[in-house]
């Protein structure tokens, strides 16, 4: 990890986004990069080469929004959930996942038809690959058949347990896979919806 990282990840930062439990706004960090940079390497930097987590940080809310122009509202669908993580956390778990893309993408760990969650990679891609195979099947005098599968609609989560397997099996640093087999133990959220704050809800599946 370098200052570098930190920076960039800072000013990537949106404004004017709600904050998680810790009240801390996006701003606060993009206007005073320059004076907590220094602080945060060394706390990010410990908490990643140590395998340390702060607790408190994994706790997050989950504020449920009601989709516009929905007939009824009285169904699950008519609603979207949007969860609001703590600033400084979400700052180290950003530099994470894109140390584990650069060693994806540097030592070519998934199949170069893989266009989803790649940097570079767009459905235009993904599209002209189908256009590709499809008129090499009709060159050859064959039919195309396509079949299409809404893989996140049937599998919306993540099981941490296949995702940290899968990590090892593809040797992702030891401690980049420590730190997510940690990150996603112990979460935290709360649901608020119209004023109400639900109790504290333990989330063990999906990745946040």
């Amino acid at each position: 990890m370098t200052k570098a990282q930190i920076e960039k990840q800072l000013r990537k930062l949106k404004p004017y986004k709600a904050p998680g439990p810790d009240g801390i706004l996006n701003i606060i960090l993009t206007k005073c990069a320059n004076l907590l940079l220094d602080r945060l390497y060394h706390i990010y930097k410990g908490m990643l080469e140590r395998n340390i987590q702060y607790k408190p940080w994994k706790t997050f809310t989950t504020v449920v929004l009601r989709k516009p122009g929905k007939p009824r509202y009285n169904i699950p669908k008519a609603y979207r959930p949007i969860a609001l993580l703590n600033t400084m956390w979400k700052v180290l778990t950003a530099i994470v996942a894109e140390q584990i893309t650069y060693y994806t993408e540097k030592y070519q760990l998934l199949p170069s038809h893989h266009f989803g969650g790649r940097p570079g990679q767009t459905t235009t891609d993904a599209m002209h690959l189908l256009a590709h195979r499809i008129k090499g099947a009709w060159c050859k005098g064959k039919v195309a058949a396509v079949l299409f599968l809404d893989i996140e609609g049937a599998f919306p989560n993540a099981v941490p347990e296949k995702l940290i397997h899968n990590l090892r099996k593809r040797k992702i640093p030891l401690k980049h896979v420590e730190f997510v087999k940690n990150m996603l133990r112990g979460r935290l959220t709360m649901l608020r919806f119209n004023g109400y704050c639900s109790e504290q809800i333990q989330i063990d599946n999906g990745i946040g």
